[in-house]
């Protein structure tokens, strides 16, 4: 049954289910169906198919069942940041092509007069749409848009096939849903994860718990798994590292499957995170929003966790994804050889919207076995070991050249973390003079000097930091990664 069938298939199987938690507010998949039917019909009013629909990401039900209806209408979504400058969200419009916005809760709907805004809390309830199932394996699903190097953002496209390719290949890793099941969603729209999080418990009659963004937001994730004895979650680690000081008095022995995901996965944080889920199966994934969600994932051995400078291992691919180390020769690398992470297979977008001078530069064909693939130029530093896990080492832009050599900022923020037992971060960044500047976030004083003195015991003189900067928090992204970007402008604008 394709993915969409599925998806009717469970409003109306599981319609005494409760579907979604949102705001300690329990919804049951009869009611959201009744919701997405009412937006349905006003999508149908007005006469648009086979296109894009922007959706603000407001965490209310009428959200989500924005989403499934746009789906069901035969169009794609576009998600909006509710926090995103207006100027970036306009740009995305006019990139996309969008004429129509689903939001519930614009307070600034002025500045979108050039706009249609399609408010679901004024629908009317006495009309409802019934669903229609548009499964073209070629048509598309959503539409999100990334950082670009020229500050305009890359629509990156995802068909409804490269979604069910996706699922098969998520539940083929061992993440397997039941009905009874409570599922975490602690991800903007904006990044993918958020998918994975909402679509695959939806596909099971499972209930979807959201996490707001108001407030601290890996102390509500907390609060949640905790209250509501959570048994699937997703998360970034940045939630272990933030709510670390709450660590201890906490066990969720009723979570089954823990996955950490959006950044690389430090061993220091997980260790700090298994006492907490001692029933759990524990997993690593990875996966560029241009491959769909995730591409590949590693179920952790918690006897003997495999690590390279502290970070997880990435592990094997799903399902039918390629994964291919090329060297700077574009060769195929030879195991434990360091080269760049390249992506192939039916979860593979199939290209930025409207711009081949960054498709040329990101997609590139090469000779799979017995046929020639594209594949995705990752920009990963990765290798493989003999039993074919992969390691990610670090991003090909966060290698430097100090002095003439090439560095690996993450061998330095490996070491830091090692030798002064920092169970946070070390961020390591080089300024514009070419010097190596060391961030860190710890509950222990520290003193620069002794950091620095001790440093030359373990790294070449090119490798040590010039300044050591302490900080109490590090920025973070709306996605929850660490925003190395900011670090750098901070040191580039004088600002620390």
């Amino acid at each position: 049954m394709s993915l969409l069938k599925n998806l009717q298939r469970s409003l109306t199987v599981y319609s005494d289910n409760q579907a979604f938690c949102i705001g300690d507010k329990f919804y049951t998949y009869g009611e959201l169906a009744e919701e997405v039917k009412v937006i349905l019909n006003g999508i149908h009013d007005q006469g648009i198919t086979d296109s894009t629909i922007a959706v603000v990401g407001t965490d209310e039900l009428s959200t989500y069942a924005s989403l499934l209806a746009i789906w069901f209408s035969g169009n794609a979504y576009i998600p909006l940041g509710l926090h995103n400058p207006l100027e970036r969200n306009k740009s995305i419009l006019k990139e996309a092509g969008t004429n129509l916005i689903i939001a519930s809760n614009l307070s600034n709907a002025g500045e979108y007069a050039d706009f249609k805004i399609l408010n679901p809390a004024i629908l009317d309830r006495s009309k409802s749409g019934e669903f229609s199932v548009d499964d073209k394996n070629e048509r598309l699903a959503y539409m999100l848009f990334t950082s670009g190097s020229t500050g305009v953002p890359k629509g990156v496209p995802i068909t409804v096939g490269n979604l069910e390719e996706f699922v098969k290949n998520f539940e083929e890793a061992g993440i397997h849903v039941r009905a009874d099941d409570r599922c975490l969603q602690m991800f903007e729209l904006t990044f993918d994860v958020s998918i994975s999080s909402f679509l695959v418990p939806l596909l099971h009659g499972a209930c979807v718990y959201t996490v707001s963004s108001e407030g601290i937001r890996s102390l509500q994730v907390l609060r949640i798994i905790n209250q509501y004895k959570l048994t699937i979650i997703q998360m970034v680690p940045s939630v272990i590292n933030l709510g670390k000081g709450y660590l201890k008095s906490l066990r969720f022995d009723h979570v089954r499957i823990s996955i950490l995901t959006g950044e690389a996965t430090m061993i220091t944080l997980l260790n700090l995170w298994r006492p907490c889920v001692r029933n759990a199966d524990l997993y690593n994934f990875y996966g560029p929003t241009e491959t769909t969600i995730y591409c590949s994932y590693y179920k952790c051995d918690l006897n003997n966790p495999k690590e390279y400078n502290g970070m997880l291992a990435i592990g094997k691919p799903m399902g039918a994804v390629s994964l291919v180390l090329l060297n700077e020769k574009g060769e195929i690398a030879a195991l434990n050889e360091k080269a760049e992470l390249m992506i192939g297979g039916s979860q593979l977008t199939r290209g930025y919207l409207n711009n081949k001078e960054k498709n040329d530069q990101s997609f590139v064909k090469f000779a799979s076995g017995n046929q020639t693939e594209i594949f995705y130029k990752s920009g990963d530093m990765a290798y493989k070991d003999e039993d074919g896990d992969i390691f990610y080492c670090g991003r090909f832009d966060n290698q430097v050249k100090i002095q003439g050599f090439r560095v690996e900022l993450s061998e330095i923020e490996s070491v830091v973390r090692i030798k002064f037992n920092i169970v946070s971060f070390a961020i390591a960044c080089a300024n514009k003079n070419g010097l190596i500047e060391l961030f860190v976030v710890t509950d222990q004083k520290l003193d620069g000097h002794d950091v620095i003195g001790s440093l030359k015991a373990s790294l070449p003189a090119y490798m040590i930091p010039s300044r050591v900067i302490e900080i109490e928090n590090l920025p973070i992204t709306t996605s929850g990664k660490v925003d190395r970007s900011k670090l750098k402008a901070m040191i580039e604008n004088g600002h620390i």
